[in-house]
């Protein structure tokens, strides 16, 4: 029996405690990387009653689709994370506006912060378009 790696795609033996290539520690070192920097600063934000509201009221806008793979990848995938398009970190005041918030499965939440490092800056307008094609497809009331 095989499992595939959800990170790199490998295929490797049960037999394994985690993939080959080390993808494994690799996510969790980024996991945390990422947790450090957002959650830890932030974590008040994070905690409030706001922002559950806020995450579940992103999630039903989407309908509980990562819209990244939706457009990007051409795949249906559920989401499991609300992102913050412009983050935290460069405005707070953005931080509690649903129209600042997009659902995003985590390997796509992975791929976009990669490419916020690597300073992609259509990254942000390329988001933005699709949920303004999402908004027009679904006429503002999602699936």
């Amino acid at each position: 029996m095989n499992r595939i790696c959800p990170r790199c795609r490998k295929v490797y033996s049960y037999n394994l405690k985690g993939c080959p290539n080390g993808c494994n520690k690799k996510t969790r070192t980024e996991s945390n990387r990422i947790y450090d920097k957002c959650q830890r600063e932030h974590q008040s934000f994070y905690n409030s009653k706001e922002w559950k509201r806020l995450r579940e009221a992103c999630k039903n806008r989407f309908s509980n689709l990562c819209l990244w793979s939706l457009y990007k990848h051409k795949r249906v995938v559920t989401g499991t994370t609300a992102h913050h398009i412009v983050p935290l970190s460069e405005d707070k005041l953005k931080g509690s506006l649903l129209s600042n918030l997009v659902y995003l499965s985590d390997e796509a939440h992975r791929e976009i912060h990669k490419l916020y490092e690597s300073n992609q800056t259509g990254t942000i307008k390329e988001i933005r378009e699709f949920i303004q094609v999402w908004e027009v497809e679904t006429e503002g009331r999602g699936i």
